[in-house]
């Protein structure tokens, strides 16, 4: 007889629209600390989980939660057949750094992305997104499936379901014997529905209400076509948070310097980290800079 429960583990749920999204001036300030908070929001992570787990407790369709008692970041859920493990670290270190956004909103959509992180892929909703090898590795050691395939440096390109409120990872067996440049195809077009949403301020690129396709635009050629008169020649690339993307001119030596000093403040607040790398478009490919 199959086993009833279907168990999937959960790294950290990936938000999407306006989650995570904060003004374009704030993100520069942040480079300096400025966006930081003097004190913590939450005291700690374990307090923090507490009200996730209410809010978890709350829905009808959520038949069981429990603390894990090994890690004060993680929480065992039970929905129908499937056992769930979330990790409410990524929104923690997100409202300790930025104290203004609306806690319980968070929480609540949160929430949502752990209960509905089953969505179903279509040709409507896949999407290529940027990731690092190591980021695949932790996936495979958890037991997630993902559909990859390599890019340039030690990035690759990883293909999620994009849903209302989460990313979900794409299994390969959802491609039902399509070629993975079928997938690139598609995912590649959805992103490119995006475009018209980009904002940029000062060497900060975003997609504005998909904050976490900001990334993915370095896999866009029409994106590069579009700023290539601001770049004459290579450029830096940031790629620190996976909703947002800094370009910077290579040839301005002061801007390797800015570059990384942004990735250190980024790996400092520890929020919807991606790469702490810092890399260079030369002749149309991505490499690490020296």
């Amino acid at each position: 007889m199959p086993n009833p429960t279907h168990k999937t583990v959960l790294m950290m749920p990936i938000h999407r629209r306006g989650v995570f999204a904060m003004s374009l001036l704030s993100s520069i300030l942040g480079w300096f600390g400025q966006s930081k908070a003097a004190v913590p929001r939450f005291a700690n992570i374990s307090e923090f989980r507490e009200l996730v787990i209410a809010a978890l407790q709350k829905r009808k369709d959520v038949s069981r939660v429990a603390a894990d008692p090994n890690d004060p970041a993680k929480i065992q859920v039970e929905i129908g057949r499937s056992s769930v493990t979330a990790d409410v670290s990524n929104v923690f270190q997100y409202l300790n750094a930025y104290p203004m956004e609306d806690a319980q909103a968070l929480i609540n959509r949160f929430t949502r992305s752990i209960v509905d992180g089953k969505a179903k892929s279509s040709d409507d909703n896949i999407v290529a997104v940027v990731r690092t090898r190591r980021y695949i590795d932790l996936a495979k050691k958890s037991g997630i499936e993902i559909l990859y395939e390599p890019f340039s440096a030690d990035l690759v390109i990883a293909y999620m379901i994009d849903a209302p409120d989460s990313l979900s990872p794409l299994p390969p067996s959802s491609i039902k014997g399509r070629s993975i440049a079928d997938v690139r195809k598609v995912a590649l077009r959805n992103v490119r529905a995006w475009l018209p949403k980009v904002k940029a301020d000062r060497g900060l690129y975003v997609i504005e209400g998909n904050e976490m396709l900001s990334s993915s635009l370095i896999l866009i050629n029409e994106f590069w076509k579009s700023i290539e008169g601001q770049f004459p020649a290579d450029i830096l690339v940031v790629l620190a948070r996976r909703d947002q993307l800094f370009l910077f001119d290579a040839s301005n030596p002061r801007t390797a310097v800015l570059a990384r000093q942004l990735i250190e403040v980024t790996t400092k607040e520890q929020v919807n980290l991606l790469s702490e790398k810092l890399y260079l478009r030369r002749g149309g490919k991505i490499l690490v800079a020296d």
